[in-house]
């Protein structure tokens, strides 16, 4: 394993700072936030472009995109382009978390469980979703208000809106990094070991049986009623996963496709 420069792409401050500083394999390390993190070079752009640029004068290894507005805006596909190690889904992969019709179809196929749909609902509250809206409802009359409501905002919106039982069991958030062939799971105290691994193994299948061409933290929002594990959407900021590994050592795997190893 070799020492690596590393930037850190966000406007705040970094949650992963602690995490690489205490790296035995961080050689220098650089981020574009906004405001003086400790131990680490500052650096802006304006541009993805610009971006690449200077990633590669400061001979960087690993881009690290915190900041979800610019995963979503395209900053992985620009990076690829550029041959540089970019930790960001590209843009086709961020409909995962923006249409809700795309994510429910891949996660059916590969037996992932969402929650149940229904026509008429017998109980309340229920969720309203459409690509992009998540809404909950606690009547009929407010049912027909909302979907009114996004109708008369995009009718084409309105095209998407489905209703979804309302799951009362509290919502937890899964970090995953995926290599471009296998998914590693970060540890979550929460659920029993074995129902998170056979998740992981399912969204691992789904993505490589799409054939996802991206190096990327994908973040699973997931609800466990009577031992069922349900998906109910996605997200990309990069958020502070439960770690006791080295994290760079982490990277390195993931950029070689070597994230079964650590299984």
């Amino acid at each position: 394993m070799q020492s690596l420069n590393i930037l850190i792409v966000c406007k705040n401050s970094s949650k992963y700072l602690e995490y690489i500083k205490s790296s035995k394999y961080l050689r220098k390390l650089y981020t574009t936030s906004d405001t003086e993190q400790e131990g680490a070079i500052t650096i802006n752009f304006n541009t993805f472009q610009e971006l690449c640029e200077k990633c590669r004068a400061l001979q960087i290894d690993i881009v690290l995109v915190e900041e979800e507005k610019w995963i979503l805006e395209g900053i992985a596909d620009v990076m690829r382009k550029n041959y540089i190690n970019c930790f960001a889904p590209t843009s086709y992969w961020t409909n995962l978390a923006l249409y809700n019709s795309f994510a429910n179809s891949l996660l059916t196929k590969y037996g992932i469980n969402i929650p149940p749909q229904t026509l008429l609902p017998q109980e309340f509250p229920v969720l309203v979703k459409a690509d992009g809206i998540l809404r909950k409802a606690n009547s009929l009359q407010e049912i027909i208000s909302i979907k009114k409501e996004i109708f008369e905002t995009s009718p084409e919106i309105a095209k998407t809106v489905y209703l979804e039982e309302f799951l009362h069991n509290k919502k937890h958030i899964v970090t995953s990094l995926f290599d471009g062939n296998s998914i590693y799971t970060f540890p979550d105290k929460n659920f029993m070991p074995a129902l998170l691994e056979e998740y992981s193994s399912k969204l691992e299948r789904l993505l490589r049986g799409e054939k996802a061409d991206f190096i990327g933290f994908i973040n699973s929002y997931l609800i466990e009623e009577n031992g069922i594990l349900y998906n109910t959407g996605f997200s990309f900021e990069l958020l502070k996963p439960n770690c006791e590994l080295d994290f760079l050592y982490i990277l390195q795997l993931a950029i070689y496709q070597k994230l079964n190893e650590i299984k």
